[in-house]
């Protein structure tokens, strides 16, 4: 279903000709910045919008809370050793490169016994998806968390054929430490990037024996696309695979570097489509800048990255309108701004069209908005990131949730990363299947059931929990994008609140009393009801 059809629908616009002129571009929003447009805003550049975030951004001008979201980014340290021993047929082994509780980042897993190298490897791998879940939680106001799975989404490299846990945190922390910053930068970087050579054959280029899958996927998934603007040549990938041989990795101290043997020092042309250019002169890094230059000065590769930030953060189709007033304009400033990403997010979030009411509630919630966003928002108390011994076990509960949700930390399921950012014409709607459905209702059910969520807490930020009508609104308002009919509210109230009766002062004499007896299970199967309806599954 077309979630932006029914919305013309139910806001009564007319599905053929709506193309509202305060709406239809980048023009500044200049509407209300109420708790809707907030909300609105966290939910997209956030997972979940916490009562104290909303109440923070609340009190802004929409150009101050967005500049605070895209400018504030934070380094946090690194994963640590979280594992004990380890036993491999029946004796028992130490990490002996890193001790209990500290870093292993920077260890090559030489110094430990051979026998027991893949075991160290395989529980390190583990702790830097428990270590980033863990960030995520615990992520400030800002789009860094966000932003930078994207970017994992983007530039998707498996653990599984990496095989190596070391790499794969450089790797990350390579997207991160790019996240909000150049895109022709990390375009380049990410090419030599030992993991990314590694999993998509940049090792094994040859002058000898051209190696084409990194030099295609750069122009087909990284850079340029498929569309019908992207004429981009056979011809140009085996020039660009000509262009990068030669990369290597060495394992000692980890890094790439150039084997000049193995470069092909030839002249390389490429086709009208990058103005028929030539690149060439043996110096291999040079002319890997040569090739992310010529790429990134077309159009269509700036249109190209737009396109897929619009689908990460506003819609998953993007119509003739669209594609004119708002990725032309972006895709002119992210050029016109040698590719730093920050002038298009700080344009994109500021704009009217960001804030149309067509672009809310139309976003099915990706496996960590439902994970992380409902724990955030039900402000649910974790451990620090650091805390390798109580935080790690509780940060791999939702790391292993959302990956039998289909989102799976290091390892989207192939190179063009998550389906449903990429996958049409269901997009969004893959989340949510047979499997992974009945999952995320038992995951919010067992917030409740298992006292995770103080469902008392929570009912306090309510401005006044002992009105049942206000506080159902205020409930409803803080946990669904798209509101409930009035008959619907007034359906949960009787149900849960007033015990299938009309008198609200059941509810308001139990409450003032504080008769938990009554409030506490009413407040346990509201919850639970709301979290299981469809509304809850849009941001």
């Amino acid at each position: 279903m077309d979630r932006k059809k029914f919305l013309m629908a139910a806001l009564g616009r007319n599905v053929a000709t709506t193309q509202s002129a305060g709406f239809s571009g980048l023009q500044p929003y200049t509407g209300d910045w109420t708790v809707n447009e907030v909300t609105h805003l966290l939910k997209r550049t956030m997972f979940g919008a916490k009562k104290a975030d909303i109440d923070h951004f609340l009190s802004m001008t929409v150009n101050d809370a967005v500049e605070e979201l895209i400018n504030t980014v934070s380094t946090p340290s690194p994963p640590l050793r979280d594992y004990g021993l380890i036993e491999v047929e029946d004796t028992m082994y130490d990490d002996v490169g890193v001790p209990l509780g500290q870093t292993w980042v920077n260890d090559l897993n030489l110094t430990s016994p051979p026998e027991a190298r893949p075991q160290i490897n395989a529980l390190r791998m583990a702790g830097l998806r428990k270590w980033w879940a863990g960030v995520i939680l615990h992520q400030q106001r800002s789009i860094q968390e966000k932003m930078l799975l994207f970017w994992h989404h983007h530039y998707s490299v498996q653990q599984e054929e990496v095989g190596n846990s070391q790499m794969m945190y450089r790797h990350h922390n390579l997207l991160r430490t790019h996240v909000l910053g150049n895109v022709k930068t990390l375009a380049r970087e990410v090419t030599i990037d030992p993991a990314m050579l590694l999993h998509l054959n940049g090792y094994l280029n040859s002058k000898l024996a051209p190696d084409e899958n990194y030099a295609r996927e750069f122009q087909e998934l990284f850079t340029i696309g498929l569309g019908n603007d992207s004429h981009f040549t056979e011809n140009d990938v085996i020039a660009a695979a000509r262009v990068l041989t030669g990369w290597r990795i060495r394992n000692n101290p980890l890094e790439s570097y150039i084997d000049t043997s193995a470069h092909d020092t030839g002249s390389k042309s490429f086709s009208s489509f990058y103005n028929s250019t030539t690149i060439g002169g043996g110096d291999a890094a040079q002319e890997l800048t040569s090739l992310v230059n010529m790429i990134f000065a077309t159009d269509e590769a700036a249109r190209f990255i737009c396109r897929k930030l619009y689908k990460w953060f506003v819609y998953y189709e993007i119509d003739a309108a669209t594609e004119t007033d708002v990725i032309q304009p972006l895709a002119t400033l992210l050029k016109n701004n040698n590719y730093e990403i920050k002038p298009v997010l700080l344009a994109l979030f500021k704009s009217q069209h960001f804030f149309d009411p067509l672009n809310q509630a139309c976003y099915i919630k990706g496996p960590y908005d439902i994970l992380a966003g409902t724990l955030r928002e039900f402000n649910v108390n974790f451990p620090a990131y650091t805390d390798y011994a109580a935080g790690y076990p509780l940060f791999f509960s939702v790391y292993n949730n959302a990956a039998i949700m289909q989102q799976d930390l290091f390892q989207p399921p192939d190179v063009s990363g998550y389906a449903a950012y990429t996958q049409g014409p269901m997009h969004y709607e893959l989340w949510v299947n047979s499997n992974s459905l009945p999952r995320r209702a038992d995951f919010t059910d067992a917030l409740v059931n298992d006292a995770v969520i103080d469902v008392r807490a929570f009912a306090n930020l309510s401005a006044t929990p002992a009105d049942p009508d206000l506080f159902v609104d205020d409930m409803v308002g803080l946990l669904l994008r798209y509101p409930l009919s009035t008959a619907s509210k007034t359906y949960v109230k009787r149900t849960f609140l007033l015990n299938n009766g009309t008198d609200n002062s059941v509810w308001t004499n139990a409450w003032n009393s504080n008769n938990t007896a009554v409030t506490d299970p009413a407040l346990k199967n509201l919850f639970k009801f709301i979290m299981n309806l469809p509304e809850f599954h849009l941001c």
